[in-house]
């Protein structure tokens, strides 16, 4: 029986058919693949795919009576291409994440927008009783813990915490009074 032939209801495809199936239906294969995916590797990995999946489905007798053997390959292979394209999409953005991620280094405008938020902080600490400085330089410069700076200096460090929570607040009305919006 030719490999295009329509499978008949409970009519086994002999060994000969699945040896001409490769024969037969390679050639569109390629074409089908080749079309929708252009690289010659994934068009050859396809068609392989294609073709032992259909050979799988046959000797399970999981094609469909009355279907076309070669419309029955071709689905699969459009399956397969399918399956290629995401994998390509998924492998794309991944690169371009990784790339991203990569490219650790700021933009110029970003290393300009930087820089003048820091300049504006530097200004607004300046505004700032030498105590506050110090206790934010030590929280957030030194990475020191509150409760480490609080037994250190001998104080509450509830008390500490308030400090540290108005000083922030001083240099934050500091930096917003600098930002272009206020000027």
């Amino acid at each position: 029986m030719p490999a295009r032939d329509l499978v008949p209801k409970d009519v086994p495809i002999t060994e000969h058919t699945l040896l001409a199936l490769p024969e037969s239906l390679a050639p569109g294969l390629e074409i089908i693949c080749a079309r929708a995916l252009g690289d010659h590797e994934d068009v050859k990995d396809a068609v392989q795919e294609s073709l032992a999946r259909a050979v799988s489905a046959i000797q399970q007798q999981r094609v469909p009576a009355g279907v076309s053997l070669a419309a029955f390959v071709y689905g699969i292979a459009r399956h397969i291409i399918a399956d290629t394209l995401r994998q390509r999409s998924k492998e794309r953005r991944a690169n371009v994440d990784v790339e991203r991620l990569r490219s650790s280094e700021p933009s110029p405008l970003e290393t300009l927008v930087m820089e003048e938020e820091r300049a504006r902080i530097r200004r607004g600490l300046s505004t700032l009783p030498a105590a506050d400085r110090e206790l934010l330089r030590m929280c957030f410069a030194d990475g020191e813990r509150l409760s480490d700076i609080a037994r250190r200096l001998g104080e509450p460090a509830e008390r500490l915490r308030k400090r540290k929570s108005r000083a922030l607040a001083r240099l934050r009305a500091a930096v917003e009074a600098q930002s272009p919006s206020h000027v």
